[in-house]
């Protein structure tokens, strides 16, 4: 392991002709516990008589200590540190006492607490980064293993190691040196996920993050009581054949229910579904729920949610001090009719993602490369391993995927799927060496039209078609038309007004406001990490903003949320979560229809941070808003022949028209070209339509900036058919 602190730490001092600057560096990363902001670290040795506590540490991150002093004379010095905790009482080092020889100016070697100058890891080359994690705030905790889970293990949780007989567990992992940002969760137990939202670092070099408590829970001070709880699922009518519970009481693995007259259920066969929880420990909350079970879920697999099935949130209840328990611990699944199937259609618009010639939004998707476009969701267990009921095909001629399958369920029951973009490996690599390394599952799309959640229809009874053809929508609900062009650069304004955040412990003097990006592919061909966040400013009355510079091409939509960095509580405190609708909020951005329907910089209305559970704020999607600068002058205007008339005005400033007529359905690009023959600027409609058109061009170059007086050239192609220049003059 590199250590690259020593040199962030050095400082230059003032130095009189008697005394030398000498900076102290400790890691108690071998000390558990002593980051904790209530303990003080002191250093005392011969240099100040092995008492007192002027020379007071300063942490600066972590595990790091520094002290700096400017009043040490050139020679030798015996000396240790000490730490004192809240209640006054002091702890050394139980090893001998550390010496330094002192020679002028001097920066110390990293000391470890009672491990010399020796790093308790291995050295590399890489980040090499501690998690670490407290269980003291864990009522009952009986020594489960603790877990830590995050991009660095995709999220596949592996075991922290015990500090000896401490409450703290700790794991080190190595990043590229190049550094990142990262987030991770902890897990009491294999699949106790912690219920706060995502913890985040970025690592820039050699650290052990500051320890946090499990959910950022401190200890109570509680005594744990022990309760027995008893939980049920009301079946009226769906005939269930094996249910199971789980929830935070069992880090959400699978609990067997009956309803055959034993274990805790009243009578057999009654659709009561029950199960009795021995010894739940308290005072604390519990969420949980129940699915139905098929022989999946003897295999691993989590069966079909209830709750989710008929579209109610987890439930939860609550072990108070005395033992007694309040809250949900039974809900009902009402009779939702006689199962039905129909073949379903699905159709998505790529028209915006492709990857070939004339189109001009985001050049991902390529059929030519092999990639293909997937729906998948409950009805196919969100996976592909059927092509029959997965791959979508693409029309002839057109840019519409579609797939026609079997779905069987309840007429009123809600469905939920997405699109996924499953990409073959030659466009994995194309897509890497143009915009780095791909993310992880990618392909998923986040609908702004849902929030960033999952699509979802419902088969609703039977007409006698046995069809359901679901609309037509865009991959990402992205419109034609809806991709900000190529090169240009659009700041925009995102506000939002904290008043409702100060319940979950936000404090507007030491806490810090940012903003989220949830679009993983905008994300992704801006060169930004997988967590971008952008820190807002304060305004003065409560609100604040932040402003996103984006180079197009990128999308209108804006999928995000609001969120802030507890400093109190070392955590990221960020709006939605889950995978339902509203768990992001999404906005668009509008070109101004009286600015000749260009692209510019665009503020959003105000948001307000949400504190309860999703969904949040979704704006109205209207692609039929989408302002762009060629318009058609009427359907029944088909001209015989193709033509291109003279701009007006002519002379002009800064703004001018004309129009173009196509006699059939061409791909249609027009081009502008200054007096030397350079083009400036380019729009490529794709195929339009048989009709006449009017263009109107604002005199901004593909940059976005304002073009100098002179003669220009106006080019209108149409396919291989057609094509015109014409001469226009701009006067200022």
């Amino acid at each position: 392991m590199r250590n690259r602190l020593t040199n962030l730490l050095f400082i230059t001092f003032i130095l009189s002709s008697a005394s030398a600057g000498v900076t102290f560096n400790l890691n108690t990363s071998t000390a558990p516990g002593f980051t904790d902001t209530s303990s003080t670290l002191v250093l005392r040795g011969t240099m100040n008589g092995w008492s007192g506590n002027d020379w007071e540490m300063s942490n600066v991150g972590g595990d790091y200590w520094v002290y700096t002093s400017d009043t040490l004379d050139t020679g030798d010095y015996d000396y240790k540190y000490f730490m004192i905790d809240a209640m006054g009482n002091e702890l050394s080092e139980s090893t001998d006492d550390r010496v330094c020889t002192i020679s002028g100016d001097t920066v110390l070697s990293q000391d470890y607490w009672e491990n010399g100058t020796t790093p308790p890891y291995t050295e590399t080359d890489s980040i090499d980064v501690w998690f670490r994690v407290s269980t003291a705030g864990i009522i009952g905790y009986d020594g489960d293993t603790m877990f830590v889970a995050g991009y660095m293990n995709s999220w596949n949780g592996e075991p922290l190691v015990q500090e000896g007989d401490s409450e703290f567990w700790s794991r080190q992992y190595s990043f590229d040196p190049e550094g990142s940002t990262i987030g991770y969760k902890f897990q009491h137990g294999t699949g106790g996920w912690e219920s706060i939202g995502n913890r985040t670092a970025t690592l820039s070099a050699d650290t052990t993050l500051v320890w946090v408590y499990w959910d950022n829970i401190p200890p109570s001070g509680d005594e744990a009581v022990y309760t027995d709880v008893t939980l049920t699922v009301v079946d009226e009518g769906l005939a269930f054949q094996d249910v199971r519970f789980k929830g935070q009481f069992s880090n959400w693995s699978l609990v067997q229910g009956y309803d055959d007259g034993t274990n805790g259920d009243e009578t057999a066969n009654d659709g009561i579904w029950t199960t009795v929880l021995d010894s739940v420990v308290g005072p604390t909350s519990y969420e949980w729920g129940a699915v139905e079970c098929d022989s999946t879920c003897d295999e691993g697999g989590d069966g079909t949610w209830l709750l989710g099935f008929i579209g109610e949130p987890n439930q939860e209840f609550s072990i108070a001090e005395d033992g007694s328990v309040t809250g949900s611990t039974s809900f009902t699944i009402p009779y939702l009719g006689d199962p039905i199937t129909k073949t379903v259609i699905f159709s998505v618009d790529m028209t915006e993602w492709l990857d070939e010639e004339g189109f001009t939004g985001l050049p991902i998707f390529s059929v030519a490369r092999g990639d293909q476009m997937q729906v998948r969701g409950a009805f196919n267990g969100w996976n592909c391993d059927d092509p029959a009921d997965c791959e979508m095909t693409r029309t002839p001629g057109t840019n519409l995927f579609s797939l026609a399958t079997s779905v069987t369920g309840y007429p009123t029951t809600a469905t939920e799927f997405k699109y996924f973009m499953e990409l073959d490996s030659s466009s994995v690599d194309i897509l890497s060496q143009t915009y780095g390394d791909i993310y992880d599952e990618i392909g998923w799309e986040d609908s702004p039209q849902f929030g960033g959640g999952n699509r979802w229809f419902t088969l609703g009874s039977d007409d006698g078609t046995g069809l359901l053809e679901l609309p037509l929508s865009g991959y990402f609900d992205l419109p034609i038309g809806g991709v900000v062009p190529c090169c240009r650069t659009v700041t925009l304004t995102f506000n939002v007004d904290m008043v409702d955040a100060v319940e979950q412990g936000f404090d507007s003097l030491e806490d810090s406001v940012y903003i989220s990006f949830k679009d993983r592919w905008l994300k992704y061909t801006q060169g930004l990490g997988d967590d971008y966040k952008v820190y807002a400013t304060a305004n003065g009355d409560g609100t604040y903003s932040a402003d996103a510079s984006f180079v197009g091409p990128f999308p209108w939509h804006m999928i995000y949320t609001w969120g802030f960095y507890d400093v109190s509580e070392l955590a990221f405190i960020e709006e939605g979560g889950g995978f339902g609708f509203g768990r992001s909020r999404a906005r668009y951005h509008h070109a101004n229809a009286n600015n000749d329907c260009w692209w510019r910089d665009y503020s959003f209305p105000q948001d307000t941070f949400q504190v309860e559970d999703p969904p949040l704020p979704v704006e109205e999607f209207d692609p039929e808003s989408i302002c762009i600068p060629l318009a058609s002058v009427g359907d029944e205007m088909i001209p015989d022949e193709y033509f291109l008339s003279e701009n007006y005005p002519n002379p002009f400033n800064p703004t001018t028209s004309f129009t173009f007529g196509i006699s059939s359905s061409k791909d249609v690009r027009i081009s502008i070209y200054n007096i030397l023959g350079q083009k400036i600027f380019s729009f490529e409609k794709g195929r339009m339509d048989a009709g006449t058109y009017e263009f109107n061009w604002n005199g901004e170059n593909q940059m976005g900036e304002q073009v100098t007086s002179g003669i220009y050239f106006y080019e209108m192609e149409a396919g291989n058919d057609f094509r015109n220049i014409k001469k226009m003059t701009l006067l200022k």
